[in-house]
């Protein structure tokens, strides 16, 4: 049976991070087509509407942070975890089901969407279904399945969410989709878990709760925090503001494909590791080499040309996005380097050290949020959001250097990463200044020579990249 020290922590991060940008490209067609199709405020309103449904869903999702990591353990209950999963999310639905019904005024009030009440139970029952046993699937170590499962569900979100929308239904067919596609992807993960569920024993449900007293609390915190900025919006400012700081944060959102594709491993392989008493710094050690090396160039791009990127992409009427943008990309340099030391004491059950991490961050992001939020609008958030992300990153270090001093936090790789994307920054700018890029495949030539730039300028000055690459390359002919 595969579990995660039997698969290449470098060969399944490559197969997921494939898997995500493919899922990109669907997602950001997606985005464009449906921000163009809905305007601001419906585009806004559904994303307030799935913020409600990803935040009332995390009970679910740190139960399920819980089953895998006892699911990765040595000599795990695998029939039993599965059972305690089933049950656990049967209930979250009809609970959630019954709150919504209770709060369907203020739910169609908050999102502009007359359908909310409806909307958010049918997505919460197709999101607490799928990630759970998606967990279990990463659990074994199969990231590239996981990712590539997920990237099947894109490609069926797509077509149905473009089809409903464009049969009348707005927002709401947007909603419709993604369930839709979600529920027929469910076979093929069920395919990678191979498990039977039965009725979990006290000793099994006490090992899970040990972990999910803490993991439940940390996966709201997280979401929230995640979150935060976009109800934030929706509630002091307005829906259409909602949707230019979506507009923005999806333009960042491939700079976290490396490390959420690195990380999904890690914490299971870390889990099984430090269940058998082996040393987990390497792989730790890895991963934050290599987490930001797409997060890195892609922020130096942002401060190229902000406005160029939101306006040719989703047109002039996202172009107050541009302000947002840069923030948002620094920002995620910043969690591509926290994701992992998260997941890392996550991986040493330490989940009790993350709640209180995710509480003192969130705390200061809500203070600073609110207060920068009504003095400079939009931006204050942005602000705010990065200031709170850098005091994660800090409180982890600390934490991870106490735990695991071997560790190396700042690797040599990602100085070379700065001066490649350095590099980069100064082509572009030039690029930018002297060719006009005002459609879409003028957008795409200069992105594709800034690419180009930086990893032709990386492979030369880095060593240990060139050595990681004929690493995954022997592992993948291995594998075939």
């Amino acid at each position: 049976m595969t579990d995660a020290t039997s698969v290449s922590l470098g060969g399944e991060t490559v197969k997921a991070t494939a898997a995500k940008f493919a899922m990109a490209a669907i997602g950001f067609v997606g985005t464009v087509v449906f921000a163009r199709m809905l305007g601001p405020t419906g585009f806004g309103g559904y994303y307030l509407l799935f913020s409600l449904v990803k935040l009332g869903d995390r009970a679910v999702n740190g139960w399920g942070t819980a089953i895998m990591k006892r699911f990765s353990e040595a000599d795990a209950p695998e029939r039993e975890l599965i059972g305690g999963q089933l049950v656990f999310t049967l209930a979250w639905v009809v609970l959630t089901g019954v709150v919504s019904v209770l709060a369907s005024r203020w739910l169609v009030s908050y999102t502009g969407l007359p359908e909310a009440p409806v909307l958010f139970v049918v997505l919460m029952g197709a999101v607490t279904l799928y990630e759970p046993t998606d967990r279990v699937v990463q659990a074994r170590g199969l990231a590239g399945a996981s990712m590539w499962i997920d990237t099947f569900r894109s490609l069926l979100t797509f077509p149905l969410q473009l089809g409903l929308v464009l049969l009348g239904l707005g927002a709401a067919g947007m909603a419709y989709g993604l369930a839709a596609a979600t529920f027929l992807s469910l076979p093929a993960l069920w395919y990678f878990v191979r498990t039977k569920p039965t009725i979990p024993s006290r000793d099994t449900l006490e090992s899970l709760w040990s972990y999910a007293k803490y993991s439940i609390p940390n996966s709201f915190l997280g979401q929230a925090y995640d979150r935060f900025d976009i109800i934030l919006l929706g509630y002091l400012l307005a829906p259409a503001a909602a949707g230019q700081y979506e507009v923005a944060l999806k333009l960042t959102v491939p700079a976290t494909f490396v490390m959420l594709a690195a990380q999904s491993v890690l914490m299971a392989r870390v889990s099984r590791l430090h269940s058998q008493g082996e040393d987990v710094s390497d792989d730790i050690s890895n991963t934050l080499a290599f987490s930001s090396v797409v997060a890195i160039p892609m922020f130096f791009g942002a401060v190229a040309m902000p406005e160029t990127l939101v306006v040719t992409a989703f047109g002039a009427e996202y172009a107050d996005a541009a302000s947002l943008l840069i923030g948002l990309a620094l920002f995620q340099i910043v969690s591509t380097q926290s994701g992992p030391l998260t997941s890392a004491i996550g991986g040493i059950d330490r989940p009790d050290v993350n709640t209180w991490i995710s509480a003192t961050t969130l705390g200061l992001n809500v203070v600073l949020g609110v207060a920068l939020t009504l003095v400079y609008g939009a931006i204050g958030v942005v602000i705010a959001t990065v200031v709170a992300e850098t005091l994660r990153y800090i409180l982890s270090a600390y934490v991870i250097r106490q735990e695991l001093p071997a560790v190396e936090l700042v690797p040599r790789t990602l100085l070379e990463q700065l001066v490649a994307s350095v590099l980069m920054f100064v082509v572009v700018l030039l690029l930018v200044r002297t060719v006009p890029v005002d459609r879409w495949y003028h957008l795409l030539a200069v992105v594709s020579v800034g690419a180009a730039v930086y990893s032709a300028a990386l492979l030369a000055i880095s060593q240990k990249l060139r050595v990681t690459i004929e690493g995954v390359v022997r592992s993948s002919r291995l594998e075939l």
